[in-house]
């Protein structure tokens, strides 16, 4: 029994050893490169003024919902005209296409027509504010305090498109010509996911025949304390999203007063499968952008969070259960499903003949909806309850990461936020990015700004808001992206 310990006490100290070796080799056939610090940019514009300029376009109530039919169009146009008028030489000096009545898609013609163009994304639209009372300052008005833009929509993403206009305006006045064309676009249904903005212009696009180079949308930030072990700031970039479909479960029973219930009724017995789901987890796995990131974050991690990163071969299960701690990791190594939405009787006497639950899948590259139907099935193992897919949306793909095109973002990011670690990163949400992934191999998610979770967690939530660094920020980022490509090409 003893020599059986010492075996297995010597094989794990050599598997230790050989990991650590490891780690050590393939940090140093790794070594990060610094960035070399670059001449401010001529013409950065004033970051208070286009903080308000962002606080005018928030105002605008540009509320999308699941029917078009339903949407405002007004407010739309309204941010329309006021783009038009605060932006003049965006609106007269760049090409501006036809694609779809509340798109706005621009072209800049660059110098060299060899070179493949760019795509910038951001999108018009915002999520309801439905807690208007319980917000700080009104959602949709012009709301300045204390270094920060107030509103729906000043970070998602209404200050990325700002950014934008201001970084595009002011290269304009400066006289850059740019060596590659670039396209700029912003939908008009994002938050809806639906199939007048994005979805237009990507067929736009495709009916022209037009390859991108590379495609940069929203997505991953700059993070602080991103993990444990890593002191430098992590700027994750999504090369894919998770997918996203949306299942229905029910249950019928017999209704009647609730005077004389005839318990379970269909509520309790939706409540108890409701229960059986979230309390259960999908198997993890490490998807390729997730084993990027890994290898990204064990090349800048402390020693031994390093030798766990960059040997996966041996740590793998450990690295698992750490991420599984965390609610933000834990999405990153699983296909996820909650209850989002649920209905029974519309009436506290009443007992509800039917009642009904709405359960938001979100999956990991590769994975069917199949999958998770199948596995909600076992967890919920009553057959008085059905289910039924509702929607499901088309599957995201790993981008590539070869050529120039990650590199100059990397670079661009490095240059504007210093010291910062650019990696790839799975998205846990969902973008516009993803209607441009047939047109082009290189689709980037990214969002040019500094992030806690404090902030992130105001995204779609009560008293969201951008700050004016980041504003500033954001159109250095933008600005550097444009004229450090043009020369790296």
């Amino acid at each position: 029994m003893l020599s059986v310990l010492l075996v297995a006490i010597s094989l794990l100290i050599s598997l230790l050893v050989a990991a650590g070796i490891r780690t050590i080799a393939i940090r140093s056939a790794n070594t990060p490169t610094g960035t070399s610090p670059k001449a401010p940019i001529p013409g950065l514009p004033d970051a208070d003024l286009a903080a308000k300029h962002l606080a005018e376009a928030v105002s605008f109530p540009t509320v999308t919902h699941r029917q078009w039919k339903h949407d405002d169009k007004e407010p739309f146009l309204g941010l329309h005209r006021f783009l038009a008028e605060t932006y003049p030489l965006v609106h007269t000096k760049l090409e501006q296409l036809d694609a779809g009545a509340l798109n706005l898609v621009y072209r800049w013609k660059g110098s060299d027509s060899s070179l493949e163009p760019a795509l910038l994304l951001a999108h018009q639209d915002v999520v309801p504010a439905s807690d208007a009372a319980e917000w700080l300052y009104p959602p949709f008005s012009y709301q300045v305090h204390d270094g920060f833009v107030y509103g729906r929509g000043s970070f998602d993403a209404k200050g990325q498109m700002i950014a934008l206009y201001e970084a595009l305006e002011a290269l304009l006045t400066a006289g850059h010509m740019p060596r590659r064309t670039w396209y700029i676009a912003f939908g008009c249904d994002e938050e809806v996911r639906g199939t007048e903005g994005a979805a237009k212009i990507a067929r736009y696009f495709d009916s022209t025949g037009i390859r991108f180079a590379f495609v940069l949308d929203e997505g991953g930030v700059v993070a602080s304390g991103f993990m444990p072990g890593i002191e430098w700031p992590i700027a994750v970039v999504g090369i894919a999203e998770k997918g996203d479909a949306n299942i229905r479960i029910t249950c019928t029973r017999d209704g009647g007063h609730s005077s004389t219930p005839d318990n379970p009724t269909a509520l309790g017995i939706l409540g108890a499968a409701i229960w059986r789901l979230e309390s259960g987890r999908q198997a993890p796995v490490i998807t390729t952008p997730v084993r990027m990131m890994l290898r990204t974050l064990g090349l800048h991690a402390s020693f031994p969070l390093a030798v766990l990163l960059l040997n996966l071969w041996l740590f793998k299960p450990l690295v698992l259960l750490l991420f599984s701690a965390n609610p933000t990791m834990n999405a990153l190594v699983r296909s996820t499903c909650t209850v989002t939405m649920a209905h029974g009787s519309d009436a506290p006497n009443v007992v509800a003949k039917q009642a009904e639950a709405m359960v938001n899948v979100r999956l990991l590259p590769e994975k069917s909806t199949d999958r998770t139907y199948r596995w909600m099935a076992k967890r919920i193992r009553d057959k008085r309850v059905t289910m039924e897919v509702v929607a499901d949306a088309v599957r995201s793909k790993v981008s590539r990461l070869d050529g120039n095109s990650f590199a100059n973002l990397s670079e661009a990011i490095r240059t504007t936020f210093p010291q910062t670690i650019p990696t790839p990163y799975l998205m846990t949400g969902g973008t516009d990015a993803l209607w441009y992934e047939q047109l082009s191999d290189h689709v980037f998610r990214f969002t040019p700004a500094n992030m806690d979770n404090g902030e992130l967690k105001r995204m779609h939530s009560r008293d969201e808001r951008f700050s004016i660094g980041n504003l500033g920020k954001a159109m250095e980022f933008y600005m550097t992206l444009i004229t450090q490509d043009s020369l790296s090409v």
